[in-house]
């Protein structure tokens, strides 16, 4: 039972730092005082390394050999870089769903959809939003790639939520697309649509973000249309549907 305990202590630590990152609290650079956060969380010092520790696998935090914890770089880039991997990974088992013929997975997000489709309340549609995310996954994932897609367990959903909180009618839209694709049985059609959600998400947090200060204003935003190809080409490439 202390494992699970602890586990469980790690996790909020980790929760809780992010927090500090998503409201500007903390900056690229900044030394992270451990036993602040210990005293704050009433916790030992175990589950605010392990914390740490979740969040360094998740490039936000560097621990360098006996010098602490610092908040590594933290931009837009690193946001959209995060995004960036996970709607390639997203795409691949998307486009594996969408070709398994399973009729229980697709009466499960038949459910999921519908009850999106009614939702209004941001807990309640980003709990849906993960699980139909979640029902994708196992579906199509090997132990690998779930283990894979289980590292984005920081950043990713934190920042998708300002999406959700701002911008509902899109995320929505979003799933429906995949799930036209998914039901369709349409692998190329799936990834797209899995991808193109992943990369939206990514750039309402990043406006969210600056829009609370936390990043600063761009100029403009960067161009996406070269990064959406390139990054399908890798997700074609992996299912061995490239094409000439």
């Amino acid at each position: 039972m202390t494992p699970l305990v602890r586990a469980k202590a790690g996790e909020a630590v980790a929760g809780h730092i992010l927090g500090l990152l998503f409201d500007g609290t903390l900056r690229s650079g900044d030394r992270i005082d451990l036993d602040s956060i210990a005293t704050t969380l009433d916790v030992s010092r175990v589950p605010v390394r392990e914390g740490l520790m979740q969040l360094e696998r998740d490039g936000l935090v560097s621990m360098p050999h006996y010098r602490g914890a610092f908040v590594s770089a933290f931009d837009a880039g690193t946001v959209r870089e995060a995004f960036e991997l996970y709607g390639m990974l997203s795409a691949l088992t998307s486009s594996r769903a969408a070709t398994s013929g399973d009729a229980g997975l697709r009466e499960t997000l038949d459910k999921l959809i519908e009850a999106l489709g009614g939702c209004d309340q941001v807990d309640e549609f980003e709990r849906l939003a993960r699980e139909f995310r979640k029902v994708v996954n196992l579906a199509a994932a090997g132990p690998h790639l779930r283990a894979l897609l289980r590292t984005f367990s920081g950043l990713v959903p934190v920042a998708a939520r300002f999406s959700i909180e701002d911008a509902m009618d899109e995320e929505r839209a979003a799933l429906r697309r995949e799930h036209a694709a998914l039901t369709a049985g349409d692998p190329e059609a799936a990834a797209e649509a899995s991808l193109d959600h992943v990369l939206m998400t990514a750039e309402n947090a990043v406006r969210a973000l600056q829009r609370r200060g936390v990043f600063a204003a761009e100029a403009a935003p960067p161009a996406t249309g070269g990064d959406r190809a390139r990054l399908l080409g890798i997700v074609r490439a992996t299912t061995g549907g490239v094409r000439p």
